[in-house]
């Protein structure tokens, strides 16, 4: 990406930070990248967004060829991140589900049917373009802020490159969006998936429960 241009610099975090890698963009905002893995653990709700950052996302590497990538995904939006979003007041602009093994025999890749020459060559692996799923520019608020506008792929710049740089279609990314009420005590959220417009999945509004 950096040597495309779509990008001006980005290096490893260090030992000393929770998060994995940092990004220059070329508009010189810095965006902050979480690994985590098949996001249906419990590392998933281990994250905290370092302050002053411009942009931070999840990025999961799932390497396990045995995993279910939509179950996944939908767990570790719903159950796990969208949760700890509301509770801690944590804001994640993104999500890119992205590795090795997507396009391979052991997990075919939706978006190369009939269109090989989609995929690009890094070294010895031949990759699709990434999933990108976009969140709430803003934490959800019952109060103040029930139904925060989702990002667009303008306002994330390290998935606006990412998308460019592999060969991403406007037409493929998802929105993520998340409500927040009242209902007697609890507090709930309904979390909806849509691309291109389209509702993908959605969930009944759910309470948020910590032991």
């Amino acid at each position: 990406m950096q040597d495309g241009g779509y990008i001006a610099d980005w290096g490893s975090a260090g030992e000393a930070n929770r998060h994995d890698y940092f990004v220059e963009l070329n508009n010189g905002r810095t965006a902050i990248i979480e690994l985590k893995g098949c996001l249906d653990g419990n590392n998933t709700n281990i994250f905290q967004r370092p302050p002053h950052v411009d942009e931070f996302i999840v990025w999961s590497v799932c390497s396990n060829p045995g995993a279910a990538p939509r179950h996944n995904v939908w767990s570790g939006i719903h159950t796990r991140l969208s949760a700890e979003m509301i509770d801690r007041n944590q804001r994640i602009d993104g999500l890119v589900v992205w590795d090795w093994i997507c396009g391979t025999t052991a997990r075919p890749c939706p978006k190369l049917r009939g269109a090989e020459d989609r995929l690009t060559d890094i070294g010895p692996y031949r990759l699709p373009p990434p999933c990108i799923y976009l969140f709430p520019g803003t934490v959800p608020s019952v109060r103040n802020n029930p139904d925060p506008r989702v990002n667009t792929l303008g306002d994330v710049g390290i998935l606006d490159a990412m998308h460019r740089c592999f060969g991403g279609e406007d037409a493929e990314v998802n929105s993520v969006g998340i409500e927040v009420a009242h209902r007697g005590v609890e507090t709930v959220r309904t979390t909806t998936i849509r691309r291109d417009g389209v509702v993908q999945k959605t969930t009944d509004p759910t309470p948020i429960r910590r032991s």
